[in-house]
């Protein structure tokens, strides 16, 4: 085990003579990994079992990026978010303050301002819910710090890289798994292809000294492999409970000139779309050829007007014939809106239960095709797309509603092919 001594390690920020600024930390090899990566890669990931000690790892990776912030700029400016402002109030923010206690970076949370502000006008830390996207918009940041990241949506890893583009500063993301969404599929994927602006360590809970044995033995016991596996060992496994299992069989890969030739091809063009301003628009655009639907493009972008939305889409409708039928939503003013710039939209069947059956029926049958480099958002929606667990509070038999913007537009695309009114 090794400790950190806040005392020595942060040099000029600190007082020699003022022995109640310091405060020691032990840390585990993986939590020491963290520490060492510190801002030499622009996303790292902590992703560890529960108790493992990854939460912890943030504020003291923190300390490090104020060091190397006041030395630049004369003081920092950093964020820190957590899934919902639930976990922030209950468990990011309470671990940050009391690790900040007692050493030099103890200063004030203003917990109604969002604010964590350092003593000696050293700077603020800002703290927000990923649930709040409007709070995650604007400024540049030093460094952000993601606690339980898994559970961040595609548009909260959007923002908050975009809210350190500008100065290329890091990101750290501390969590334990939660199927395969985009830190997995973006983050992780490209960290083992060798990009060098990524690093993961992940470790299971028992490497954490402090963490009982005997409780992860008994977990062991207890739960299905696969949900052990991600809750214990820190290992990206696929959602329990996918509304579409079998939804990778139906990938393909394309060329341009696979695609010219699916043009070619006597069809008809469709499109299915799911309207929506804070949670993502998403348009699916393909071809019917020989019943088999074909998937190629996707627009999937959040907080854009349905004018943005109608003036990026034409394109499509120019490669692609322009006698495009879209399933919508059920939006009258945006349907209107739509038809009036000349799009051919119609008002989608939207019986959940029918429309999964009727998606579920093309995937076994071969008749869906998606071409998976071209649809990520498409893709990654179907890793998550899930039915509750049996310990949620959530009645009915209907999917977690969440994870559904590519898979509402696929499910009105296809109900608009397959859907027939009973006799």
């Amino acid at each position: 085990m090794t400790t950190i001594n806040s005392k020595l390690r942060w040099g000029d920020l600190i007082d020699p003579d003022d022995k109640s600024k310091g405060k020691y930390f032990p840390v585990h090899r993986h939590q020491e990994a963290i520490l060492n990566a510190g801002s030499n890669y622009r996303f790292i990931a902590a992703v560890a079992g529960t108790g493992g000690g990854k939460t912890v790892t943030g504020p003291l990776w923190i300390m490090h990026r104020i060091q190397e912030s006041v030395k630049e700029y004369g003081k920092c400016l950093g964020m820190v978010i957590a899934p919902t402002y639930k976990v922030l109030s209950r468990a990011t923010m309470p671990t940050l303050v009391d690790t900040f206690k007692d050493t030099m970076f103890e200063g004030e949370y203003k917990e109604s301002k969002s604010q964590y502000v350092l003593p000696n006008d050293l700077g603020v830390l800002w703290a927000q819910g990923a649930d709040n996207p409007g709070g995650l918009e604007g400024g540049q940041f030093d460094f952000v710090w993601g606690d339980e990241g898994g559970q961040f949506k595609t548009k909260t890893f959007h923002a908050i890289e975009g809210r350190t583009g500008a100065k290329m500063s890091p990101i750290l993301i501390t969590t334990t798994p939660y199927g395969l969404g985009y830190l997995h599929d973006t983050w992780y994927t490209r960290w083992l292809a060798g990009d060098q602006n990524y690093f993961i360590e992940q470790w299971a809970s028992h490497f954490n000294p402090a963490y009982p044995e005997e409780e992860y033995l008994r977990a062991k016991a207890t739960l299905s492999p696969e949900k052990f596996k991600e809750r214990y060992d820190g290992l990206f496994m696929r959602v329990e409970g996918r509304v579409y299992e079998d939804f990778h069989k139906c990938l393909i890969t394309a060329t341009e000139d696979d695609i010219k030739m699916l043009l070619e091809l006597p069809g008809k063009f469709v499109g299915g779309m799911d309207f929506g301003w804070n949670d993502p628009f998403c348009a699916l655009n393909g071809k019917v050829v020989d019943d088999v639907l074909y998937i190629w493009y996707e627009r999937y972008r959040s907080r854009r007007t349905l004018e943005e939305h109608a003036d990026a889409l034409p394109h499509t409708l120019h490669l692609y014939g322009d006698e495009t039928v879209w399933y919508a939503d059920h939006d009258p003013e945006n349907i209107k809106k739509l038809r009036r710039g000349g799009f051919k939209v119609r008002r989608a069947k939207k019986d959940i239960i029918a429309g999964i059956l009727a998606v579920n029926a093309r995937i076994r049958t071969g008749k869906l095709k998606v071409i998976e480099n071209r649809c990520p958002a498409l893709v990654g929606e179907s890793e998550r797309y899930r039915y509750p667990d049996k310990d949620e509070d959530i009645v009915g038999d209907k999917p977690v509603d969440e994870d559904n913007h590519a898979m509402d537009a696929l499910r009105y695309l296809v109900m608009g092919l397959d859907y027939r009114e009973p006799a």
